[in-house]
């Protein structure tokens, strides 16, 4: 069987569509790496595979989401999203104005979903691995034995944690979201000339 007729078999595959998300992958997973090494201090290889595990499970939910929303969408928009995946175009329709206000709110969406998820399973994988990153010690204040922290009544050092966590998540996502971003615009740039 010639690989032609392989590909007949199977159909419409949106290679063009999977070589991108996976480039988009890996921008996404060196830019968060180096978020997490230098917020959370972890090790160069410890930060990548933290990065590379968060962003494959998000990534994984996020297709499962899509693909799960795709079905339930009426016709015309469905239309608009396959033509968009398949040809990178949208497919002239009632739908076509109202496309940037929906592609803004489902941005804003995505990028909320995605960042929690990130969160949830960056906590669960350090404990699942118990490879906690060191966190800063407390200031100490002028009188010995005692933080300034301290007497104020600061977080524990569960909630300091998670406090940490949650600003390197943020601003890892917000990273690799922001190049994504650019990055599609400037796909967009070189399809659309």
């Amino acid at each position: 069987m010639s690989p032609t007729d392989l590909l007949a078999d199977l159909g419409l595959i949106p290679i063009k569509a999977m070589v991108f998300q996976s480039m988009l992958l890996l921008v996404a997973i060196a830019l968060e790496a180096m978020v997490l090494r230098q917020h959370l201090r972890l090790g160069y290889q410890t930060s990548v595979q933290y990065a590379a595990t968060i962003n494959l499970l998000a990534t994984s939910l996020g297709w499962i989401a899509f693909l799960s929303l795709e079905a339930v969408l009426p016709t015309p928009l469905r239309q608009q999203v396959m033509s968009y995946v398949l040809f990178n175009r949208f497919f002239p329709n009632d739908w076509l104005e109202a496309l940037p206000v929906m592609m803004v709110m489902a941005a804003i969406v995505v990028f909320f979903a995605t960042y929690w998820v990130k969160l949830q399973s960056l906590s669960a994988l350090v404990a699942l691995l118990g490879k906690a990153p060191v966190l800063e010690a407390p200031a100490l204040s002028d009188r010995p034995g005692r933080s300034r922290s301290a007497r104020r009544g600061a977080p524990s050092a569960a909630r300091s944690r998670t406090a940490t966590y949650t600003v390197a998540v943020l601003h890892a996502n917000a990273l690799s979201f922001t190049v994504i971003v650019l990055l599609l615009f400037l796909q967009l740039q070189v399809v659309l000339p």
